[in-house]
């Protein structure tokens, strides 16, 4: 998802005042060599702007000449034309692209945590008929007809869909976790 910045918020995140990465940008427009987007004629800074910043920034404490870091700048980044159009950003249009990104994340979202439930669901199931496997066979099985003995399906389906309801908040939150940690490394 793109992330979007006014001055102070990028100027934080390099470590500099606004001032100073405002006049950055300005002379880069200036120059024409780059292009800062808009919304209602206010600069709005992206990931784009972040990175062109921390690498003058980096350069500026290397005593480079800002002519030097622009020739530089055009070498490193696919730095940004201007418009043809006026160089208005319409925010209504940002709105809504960053709406449909969210839409469609909340829905990848709603997919794995059904694929996950599922894959919950299946090794509780599992897990549980082996259980089941393991009680007497007398908690188990029924007698039938001429002394045989039938496994008694409706106590088995029983004890499977209480074994899972009891279990499964708590290997929801196993896998969650498990989760979490494999995209945090």
């Amino acid at each position: 998802m793109v992330e979007y910045y006014k001055i102070s918020d990028l100027a934080k995140e390099i470590g500099k005042h606004a001032s100073t990465v405002d006049s950055w940008f300005r002379k880069l427009e200036e120059r024409k060599l780059h292009y800062v987007n808009r919304a209602d004629e206010e600069r709005i800074y992206d990931d784009l702007d972040l990175d062109i910043a921390r690498f003058v920034k980096e350069k500026r404490e290397d005593n480079w000449s800002m002519d030097a870091i622009f020739k530089e700048l055009e070498g490193e980044f696919d730095l940004r034309p201007f418009p043809t159009h006026g160089g208005e950003v319409n925010m209504e249009e940002i709105r809504e692209e960053l709406r449909r990104e969210l839409q469609e994340e909340m829905r990848e979202q709603r997919v794995q945590d059904l694929v996950l439930r599922r894959k919950i669901e299946a090794e509780l199931e599992e897990e549980s008929l082996r259980h089941w496997d393991g009680l007497p066979e007398t908690n188990r099985f029924r007698k039938g007809r001429f002394f045989m003995k039938q496994e008694d399906l409706e106590k088995r389906e029983e004890f499977v869909k209480r074994y899972v309801d009891r279990r499964f908040e708590e290997k929801f939150r196993e896998m969650i976790k498990d989760r979490e940690t494999v995209q945090k490394s």
